[in-house]
């Protein structure tokens, strides 16, 4: 077996070929990305590769930057393999010198898959789960955005009209940003009127809220100690704008990763404190349960499992290594902080471990833990999700 180890750029990639032995054949210090930047590689293949010899290539996943190149290699019919990064780190810190160059890193990659191979080429990522996780990730970010939005609407208001957030805490409630897109000021809350306001109140809230809540607004406004300002006052009407638009984003994107996943036919979404979204995450960042041998594998790659420090006669501290996919880990965390409160076996696991003097945190993650057991299993199994008798 022969091993071509590729280092990702942006514009140029680096490869390195090596041999049974992990002796260095040959190496391609820059290519581009592009038609003929990968007919070059495939060149340097043909050049180097013996006859009827078998080839392993593996490359990091380095942005978005691999994909084009995975994808027209895996039409060559050569078996990719995405490396975790911090492999091919831990040979380079290995050296003495420490030296970090595109070829030499494509060495390392190389040198990876030789180590390796064992337990890296089980498995591909398919396609839909590739394109699911490009949606799910953009929506996390537009997440992020509209959060920190958010909070600058309420730092304009604390300026503007400060007794506002004690009728309405959630600034991002739909109810909420109706008025203050009617009306971003006490000034402006004030010349709405009372019926108009109750109008709004109304069907912002879907009934839930009316003319009782339009006279407590008034009340606040004409008593508001907020300061008179247009320019803060058109500053906060453009962010209301921006996290409308960020709403109807996100909207779209749920819609388009629901219907994803929904041709993935797989069972994520039964399991507890999950829902189409989620159960997408984690099919995405995982990719293939074919990928993995053991539930603990899925567990590392998600950085949840424990990572002990310890020295001479220190005891140590054991916490999350928290060195496999953020965006995995983080569905986990928000589907079991659902999970520890409607289904009994979870929660009885989590009781448990504040029974024996865990705090919450710690607690929860051992929650996460089995929770991905569990993942592994009905995945594997493909089973849907049944309640478990708490141990």
């Amino acid at each position: 077996m022969f091993y071509l180890g590729i280092d990702i750029g942006k514009l140029h990639h680096a490869a390195a070929l090596i041999d049974p032995r992990g002796d260095t054949v040959a190496l391609l210090s820059r290519f581009a990305t592009s038609a003929s930047g990968f007919n070059q590689l495939a060149t340097f293949v043909q050049q180097h590769l013996p006859p009827n010899a078998d080839l392993q290539v593996g490359m990091e996943a380095t942005g978005p930057y691999w994909s084009a190149l995975a994808g027209w290699i895996s039409a060559h019919d050569f078996h990719v393999v995405v490396v975790n990064p911090l492999k091919p780190s831990s040979l380079r810190d290995y050296g003495i010198r420490g030296s970090k160059t595109d070829r030499i890193d494509a060495v390392l990659i190389a040198q990876t898959l030789r180590w390796e191979v064992s337990h890296v080429s089980r498995g591909s990522v398919p396609r839909l789960a590739t394109e699911l996780r490009s949606l799910t990730r953009l929506r996390t970010q537009l997440v992020k955005e509209r959060t920190r939005a958010t909070l600058r609407v309420g730092s304009f208001l604390s300026m503007l009209f400060p007794e506002f957030q004690s009728l309405f805490p959630k600034l991002a409630s739909p109810t909420a940003l109706a008025v203050l897109q009617a009306a971003p000021s006490p000034a402006g809350v004030i010349a709405l009127g009372e019926e108009h306001l109750t109008e709004i109140l109304h069907s912002a809230s879907r009934g839930k809220l009316g003319l009782e809540r339009a006279k407590q607004l008034l009340r606040l406004a004409k008593a508001s100690v907020g300061i008179t300002s247009s320019a803060l006052a058109q500053a906060l009407g453009l962010l209301l704008d921006q996290i409308q638009l960020l709403r109807k984003q996100i909207s779209i994107l749920e819609r388009e990763i629901a219907e994803l996943y929904n041709r993935a036919n797989v069972t994520l979404d039964s399991l507890p404190g999950t829902g189409s979204i989620l159960a997408a995450v984690c099919y995405s960042e995982i990719g293939s349960i074919d990928r993995f041998s053991r539930a603990k594998q899925v567990v590392a790659f998600s950085g949840i499992d424990p990572k002990l420090r310890q020295s001479g006669k220190s005891a140590g501290r054991v916490r999350m290594s928290k060195r496999g996919s953020p965006y995995l880990r983080h569905a986990v965390y928000l589907a079991c902080r659902s999970a520890v409160r409607t289904d009994p076996y979870f929660k009885a696991i989590y009781e448990r471990q504040l029974q024996h003097g865990k705090p919450k945190r710690k607690a929860l993650g051992a929650v996460m833990n089995r929770f991905i057991h569990v993942l592994y299993a009905i995945w594997r199994d493909n089973r849907a999700y049944s309640p478990l008798t708490p141990a």
